[in-house]
Formats: structure tokens, sequence, C-alpha cells
């Protein structure tokens, strides 16, 4: 029976540090619908398509960046805009506009779209459609390093 609980509390000793980091890393990121992680891997296959065709001689930071200044810009020319999209914040429109704007507006649909922004942003007056996410959260997305860790984190356990 000693060696029982010795057996135990030595394993959760070895664990504790390791779940604590796991925690710590995890807590600010949302964890995704499979669908939603789906649609960000799109959106991120189809920029990166483009960033290889057109920005190959730029730093893929300089080309996400530039993605998100003019997602923030069109939010501010849209015709179809229902709300008033904050300062520097994107809506479901301004990525649209943007995939439309290098011509593969047609390789994701605006559901799509809009199941990101509604998952990863926040609600501005409290209409569905009127979900926007911030400069910051936007370059998280279509950053690598953001898919990598979500993509691990919506796979099922084997």
């Amino acid at each position: 029976m000693i060696s029982i609980a010795f057996s135990s509390l030595r394993s959760s000793v070895v664990i504790a540090p390791v779940a604590r980091n796991v925690l710590a890393y995890n807590a600010p990121s949302r964890c995704l619908s499979m669908a939603c992680a789906n649609s960000v891997h799109k959106l991120n296959n189809i920029l990166e398509e483009y960033r290889a065709k057109n920005y190959s001689q730029e730093f893929p930071k300089r080309f996400q960046k530039d993605i998100v200044k003019a997602a923030i810009t069109a939010n501010g020319s849209s015709s179809k805009r229902q709300f008033n999209v904050p300062a520097n914040n994107i809506s479901a429109d301004g990525i649209e506009h943007v995939l439309q704007n290098i011509g593969m507006g047609d390789r994701m649909s605006r559901s799509e779209i809009e199941e990101i922004i509604r998952e990863v942003g926040d609600n501005v007056d409290g209409g569905e459609s009127s979900c926007v996410i911030s400069e910051n959260q936007m370059l998280d997305l279509i950053s690598r390093t953001w898919e990598d860790h979500h993509h691990g984190l919506n796979q099922p356990e084997h």
C-alpha cells in the first residue's frame, strides 16, 4: 500500500511540472472547432500560394503585415458593411476583400471566413455577423507558428 502511494506521488512529481508548462502555454489560446481549424489552414494555404508567386523576394512577415493592412483598409471601404468596425480590427468583409483582390476569392466561402471570425474574434455590437478580430489576432492566424500550434491541439488523441 505504501509502495502504491509512493509510486503515485513520484508520478505526480514528475508529471506536474510538464502539465504546468502545457497549461501555461495553452492558456491564452482558444481551442477551435475542427471546421474552424480547417478553414484557418485553408486560408493559410491560399495566402502562402499567393505569397510564393508574388512575394517570393519578401520576408513572409512583410507579406503577412501587408495582408493585415489591406484587410484593415478594406473594412473602411466595404459597401457590404452592416456595422461599424473598430479601428485596427478586421471583419469577414476585410478578409473576403483581400481574397478577391489577390484573385483567390473563389477558393474560400464567405461562411468559412465568418466561421473563423466568429470563433477567434470578439462580438462588436451583439449581432452574430458583427464579429471582428484584432490586427494581432489576424497576424497570429496567418502565421505558420499559430497553425502548427493549433493543428496539434485539434487532433484526436490516439
